[in-house]
């Protein structure tokens, strides 16, 4: 494709994208993905030393009022690596469908939401009976349910929780 036909319409009426487009585009998604994911592999690192550091501080110091705290640092973070996930989620959807080339999306566009599907289920399944700011906000219940979020941080919440039992007992 020469530069004089770039941009020329097909006869759909649709914007025709050159392969090289379309490569850069998935290039800067990829990224974008990448980032996501380091992010959430940094909030699981920070995470793993506060939360020690207080566990262990209210076993040894038999301080209920600090394991509280453990446990909020670890809904805290849990949070956090939830939205990440759920952005590199939406942001995996959007490589597809620009990979595919089936949906019509922006050439260059960086907005998942214009990988969204009318009636996409798997989001709006639950969301819809939720205020738009709510959605917005939190994370699904599949991001929650997922591998990397759910059984992580229930399994320290729990493992709080009977540090603040032990601590409550013990004093």
């Amino acid at each position: 494709m020469t530069s004089q036909d770039k941009g020329k319409a097909d006869p759909t009426g649709h914007e025709e994208i050159s392969p090289d487009d379309r490569r850069k585009h998935l290039d800067f998604i990829q990224a974008t993905i990448t980032r996501m994911s380091a992010a959430a592999t940094t909030t699981k690192s920070w995470m793993l030393p506060v939360v020690s550091a207080t566990y262990g501080y209210a076993l040894v110091q038999k301080a209920t009022s600090v394991a509280v705290l453990g446990i909020a640092a670890v809904i805290l973070f849990a949070y956090l690596d939830a939205n990440y996930l759920r952005q590199e989620k939406r942001f995996r959807r959007l490589y597809m469908a620009v990979a595919e080339g089936k949906d019509k999306i922006a050439v260059f566009s960086l907005n998942p939401d214009d990988a969204m599907p009318p009636g996409d289920k798997s989001t709006e399944e639950w969301a819809r009976w939720m205020p738009r700011w709510i959605n917005r906000l939190f994370p699904g219940p599949a991001v929650w349910k997922s591998w990397s979020v759910g059984p992580f941080y229930l399994a320290l919440i729990v493992a709080g929780v009977i540090v603040a039992v032990r601590t409550n007992v013990a004093s």
